[in-house]
């Protein structure tokens, strides 16, 4: 395998792995609820299973793998100081917000690109740091995150179930189900600021220092060369594997018990789980890069399956909204929260599976997604395969 080959290999793949994880955390709300999983959904054994496997596995980790896949790409902008190229990267933002915009009022109101749009300006101000400085602000920015949800999680058990917020998501859900194209829109766009200043909490931190690890993970070619740091992946998969995984376990079980029982995820115990499943998402998510990149180290063409949808990442996210959308809400074929949790994380999968085999075949004839063409228009960018 050559250099070039190697460099773009673990990146699109991972981002490709990234896509599946998040539109398997996002069924639930696409689908169920605003709030996500609710007592009714997760009924019976296959329905309960599914939901704690959804939040142990995934929930929390592939946003994480995306942020710092998103910091290792801007990397390749950001390492070039030269007034043309800030400027692109400050385009490539704003061509970002927009995007996000759009996907959040018109397909889905849990949009991450409008926050990666704004904390990408807070990584442009710090590209210039020296790695010692980076590891620094990564360790600061994730201390601060924990001790947010921390926060969150106690004013939660305090203040469990709030009417407002309660009522805010119902009217939501109403719109999604039985509201027109208009209907729904105006209903996210009426949710969206306070759903931003929620997220912006409870995973903006975190999402930050996964961009500056992926910055600082650029500048030790970390990903371009996995075969080079196989000590690093070893640690990170045994112990990102053995320490990560109970600890999600026990976060999934309190959370899908609080369900369950009907004191849902604002409950005391479901706030607890909340917390310490996002406080310890970081480590089972270096885990799974870890393993991911021990076995291509082995087998180059391992989970080659997923490239073309991570070099067409921007496409296949707003994509899995769209089609997710269609099918559930009440202006596509109206099914939403109508089925359980095992048939609506199964669509998610069908969904991503069916925008990889597009992506597959549009890889075959052209260098880049159709939306990532859009965006290339509005920042200058390069011939993408320069860039991991």
């Amino acid at each position: 395998m050559s250099p070039v080959n190697s460099r773009q290999a673990l990146p699109d793949r991972l981002r490709g792995a990234a896509l599946l994880g998040i539109v398997v955390v996002n069924a639930a709300f696409l689908g169920i609820s605003a709030d996500g999983f609710t007592t009714e959904s997760i009924q019976g054994s296959v329905n309960r299973v599914t939901a704690f496997l959804v939040i142990v596995l995934a929930q929390g980790k592939f946003y994480l793998l995306f942020s710092f896949l998103f910091g290792y790409s801007a990397s390749f902008i950001l390492r070039d100081n030269s007034q043309p190229n800030r400027r692109r990267y400050l385009r490539r933002l704003l061509v970002l917000f927009l995007f996000g915009l759009v996907h959040a009022v018109f397909f889905f109101f849990g949009d991450i690109l409008i926050a990666y749009s704004i904390l990408g300006l807070l990584l442009f101000a710090l590209s210039r740091l020296s790695d010692r400085a980076l590891r620094r602000w990564a360790i600061a920015v994730f201390s601060t995150a924990v001790v947010l949800l921390v926060i969150i999680a106690l004013l939660l058990a305090v203040f469990p179930d709030d009417s407002a917020s309660g009522s805010a998501s119902g009217l939501l859900d109403q719109a999604l189900t039985t509201g027109t194209f208009t209907d729904a829109a105006l209903a996210r766009l009426e949710a969206l600021p306070s759903i931003l200043f929620g997220g912006f909490f409870l995973q903006g931190p975190m999402a930050f220092a996964a961009f500056i690890l992926g910055l600082r993970a650029s500048r030790a070619q970390l990903l371009s060369q996995p075969s080079d740091h196989l000590s690093l992946w070893r640690s990170c998969a045994r112990w990102g594997l053995a320490v990560g995984l109970p600890l999600q376990v026990v976060a999934g079980t309190l959370q899908v018990n609080a369900l369950a029982t009907g004191g849902g995820l604002f409950s005391p115990a479901g706030a607890f789980g909340l917390a310490l499943g996002f406080c310890t998402a970081p480590i089972l998510t270096a885990g799974y890069v870890g393993t991911v990149a021990l076995l291509l180290a082995r087998r180059p063409g391992f989970m080659s399956f997923t490239a073309p949808a991570g070099r067409m990442s921007l496409t296949v996210y707003i994509g899995e909204s769209v089609l997710m959308s269609l099918l559930y809400c009440g202006y596509g074929l109206g099914f939403f929260g109508q089925w359980g949790a095992f048939a609506v994380v199964l669509s998610g999968i069908v969904t991503w599976a069916l925008l990889s085999l597009v992506a597959w075949q549009w890889m075959k004839r052209f260098d880049q997604g159709p939306l990532e063409k859009i965006a290339a228009l509005g920042t200058g960018k390069s011939n993408p395969a320069t860039e991991a």
